[in-house]
């Protein structure tokens, strides 16, 4: 079984595109029509685990009233709405330093963040 049929077929329960496009999109909102159509579209995606090579990733997506669970494998190529890939792409871990303040102290201060995952686009060209 491949992966991109992984998610379409989970145990006895059947997970269909068209639901993956209906689920909420979280965090920010798009600003207009054409934007919301190019976030919901489903494209193939490669998933990469960049903080933990070859680890399965676990998540949920969604609001309270209408999620779905994911199991994403490093490597594997999957076929989601890319609002899902950029929400897994900003997925980061905040970096801190500890600096002088000018007055004698150290304060904590943000200078960046690590990304956790990328989710490569798979164009398939017509031969």
């Amino acid at each position: 079984m491949t992966a991109v049929k992984e998610l379409e077929k989970r145990g006895n329960e059947e997970v269909s595109l068209e639901f993956l496009k209906t689920l909420p999109i979280v965090g920010n909102q798009p600003r207009s029509e054409k934007e919301e159509a190019y976030l919901r579209e489903i494209c193939e995606f490669e998933f990469l685990n960049i903080k933990e090579p070859g680890v399965a990733h676990q998540f949920s997506y969604g609001n309270t009233k209408k999620n779905r669970g994911f199991t994403l494998n490093h490597g594997m190529t999957y076929k989601l709405p890319r609002f899902i890939a950029r929400h897994l792409e900003n997925c980061a871990t905040p970096l801190y330093e500890w600096r002088p303040d000018g007055m004698g102290k150290l304060i904590k201060k943000h200078v960046g963040n690590d990304p956790r995952f990328q989710m490569r686009q798979i164009y398939n060209h017509a031969a």
